[in-house]
């Protein structure tokens, strides 16, 4: 089965014989399946030699679905040109079909001559072209194709009487050069941005935290483009962080071969693959080169369908359905949250003055009566005034089912010290009030908070919502933090525990020394303090499409009319539904060529 590129061109665009008995130039069927055989032909070998999308940690996969490329064309529709300044041309619909390698667009329409009323003489006029796009992208927020003229059919229409004057333009038509059909379908624009920015808004500068505002250029080249199963499939490569180029800096940057700039071959072509290597059509007839070439077609189709069942990326995206779907596998993913977090966390000044944590036990002691509860301690650290500079280490990260992405933060808090003030609070219990008080303290104490590494765990949900992807995170504010005092805090103290150890007070229950060194224990273990939850905001990665783009010259409107979002261990898919349209244009309706 030869599949829909067959059906679009040899029912309708079989050669005509002109009155003279020659066929219409150029064999529009069998030049449509020589190049969808060039194109399998390359798509064979990349994806025999495991080249055609792989495993590289820095690439994207963007794919465009051919009814988006309809649309944007039939928007127009119905529109004119001049042809080799004699034959008026009026466009009335358009076909696309990516497949094979070949990103195939037929424009159908009526021919007739320029300044004679078209009701004396016309014919129906069909174009094949081949979309390209070349690698040379001058915007960031589009990408700019053009539409190579491969072929032209022009026909009598199939009612009516023939005419003399009708077969005559038809004859002339076939004699015209393609180029000049070429400005029938000269180029357009795809809502595929390059650019991206991941925004973090700041913390503070009131409150106990503040952060810069951070944010992260995303910047998008492109690779190369095959077309197959109905998408264009379109490899870019991304640059995390580097700041944007201007436009001439990012064509310098090809010219040069660096990383900001997408490479020099034409990405298309390349996929293409020049010859065949087919079979060998000298010295056959039009019907036995072209059963030939269908033998061929269907050889190399079979083994390219059976070398893409072994790529698996191929699969998993497939199944997302949209206008235009982002691949990005889990590697990168990651990549951009690791920086992203990097940036954030740079440096991270917290004020943790006003802050209160209590921790308690019992003492017990031995008696007449046996071993008895004496009382009950309470320390109480009050932070008067704390700051210190949070550093993120490298984190871990894992993409979730349910669109998770799990993150296990090391944060080093370093540079901190500052005052507080402790208290401890004895309460005797039973017969031990009798010889020992209850009693508080309550002492200023100076100190440091220990330079160690603290783990923060949490989520991040992302959630497509208008012309963004946004990561709210779900963390657990609870944060230890080891405070080393001075010595002569630690002075201060076990002076006043010492005070309490006399027969009237409560020496016969509160053992200073045992009292002193359970404080020193707690201390050094570390008090647990809940971060402020705007520690973690919700950063922002905006994806909308472009308000309108340029076809044939004139301004198509675009919208995106729903979006999802898929995130599995394996990589992340966003996928967009695109509305094309302008207004008061007539909305795309039959496709064929009308009758008269």
């Amino acid at each position: 089965m030869l599949g829909p590129l067959s059906r679009m061109t040899s029912r309708v665009l079989s050669p005509f014989p002109s009155p003279s008995g020659r066929p219409v130039p150029p064999p529009v069927e069998e030049a449509t399946l020589e190049r969808q055989l060039r194109g399998l032909t390359g798509l064979v070998a990349e994806a025999d030699a495991g080249a055609l999308y792989p495993d590289a940690p820095d690439r994207v996969l963007v794919l465009v679905d051919q009814g988006l490329i309809q649309r944007l064309l039939t928007a127009l529709t119905p529109y004119e040109h001049i042809v080799a300044d004699r034959y008026r041309v009026v466009v009335t619909g358009a076909r696309v079909v990516f497949e094979d390698g070949f990103a195939l667009v037929r424009l159908d329409g009526r021919a007739s001559l320029a300044g004679v009323a078209e009701s004396e003489v016309f014919a129906d006029l069909t174009v094949i072209g081949d979309l390209e796009l070349p690698p040379e992208q001058q915007k960031r927020d589009v990408l700019k194709a053009h539409i190579h003229v491969l072929a032209v059919d022009a026909r009598l229409v199939a009612v009516g009487r023939r005419s003399g004057r009708a077969e005559h333009l038809v004859e002339d038509l076939s004699r015209t050069k393609l180029e000049a059909f070429a400005a029938l379908a000269s180029s357009l624009e795809i809502p595929v941005r390059q650019e991206q920015e991941i925004t973090i808004p700041g913390v503070g500068p009131e409150g106990h935290v503040r952060i810069a505002a951070a944010s992260l250029p995303l910047r998008l080249a492109l690779v190369s483009v095959h077309a197959f199963h109905g998408k264009l499939w379109i490899a870019m490569k991304a640059a995390i962080g580097a700041s944007s180029l201007t436009r001439n800096e990012f064509a310098l940057a090809s010219e040069r071969g660096g990383l900001s700039g997408p490479p020099r071959s034409p990405p298309i072509a390349a996929a293409g693959g020049g010859a065949t290597g087919g079979p060998d059509l000298r010295g056959l007839s039009r019907d036995e080169r072209l059963a030939r070439l269908h033998e061929e077609y269907r050889r190399l189709r079979e083994r390219f369908e059976t070398l893409l069942a072994r790529e698996a990326l191929i699969a998993d995206t497939e199944r997302v359905r949209g206008d235009i779907v982002l691949a990005v596998r889990a590697g990168l993913v990651k990549a951009v949250a690791l920086e992203a977090v990097r940036i954030y966390f740079d440096r991270v000044a917290l004020d943790l003055s006003g802050i209160e944590v209590t921790e308690s036990g019992e003492i017990k002691t031995d008696t007449f009566l046996g071993r008895v509860t004496a009382g009950r301690w309470t320390v109480k650290l009050y932070l008067l005034q704390l700051r210190g500079v949070l550093r993120a280490r490298a984190p871990r990260i894992d993409l979730e089912a349910d669109n998770e992405v799990e993150l296990e933060l090391p944060v080093l808090l370093e540079e901190g010290e500052g005052t507080a003030a402790v208290g401890f609070a004895w309460h005797s219990h039973g017969m031990a009030k009798i010889v020992c008080r209850s009693f508080e303290t309550r002492q200023e104490v100076s100190g440091r908070v220990m330079p160690e590494e603290y783990p923060v765990r949490g989520r991040f949900l992302l959630t497509a919502v208008k012309d963004s992807l946004t990561a709210t995170p779900r963390f657990d504010p609870a944060f230890r933090v080891k405070v080393e005092l001075s010595r002569e805090s630690w002075a201060k103290v076990r002076t006043a525990l010492e005070q309490q150890d006399d027969i009237t007070r409560c020496g016969l229950a509160l053992d200073p020394d045992k009292v002193f060194a359970r404080l020193q224990e707690l201390v050094g273990k570390g008090f647990v303090i809940h971060l402020p939850p705007k520690l973690l905001r919700t950063a922002t990665l905006p994806v909308g499409v472009t308000e309108s783009v340029e076809v044939e010259g004139r301004r198509v409107g675009v919208a995106v009319t729903h979006n999802a979002l898929r995130i599995t261990p394996a990589g992340l898919w966003y996928s967009i539904g695109v509305r094309a349209d302008i207004p008061g244009a007539p909305r795309p309706g039959a496709l064929s060529s009308p009758r008269p």
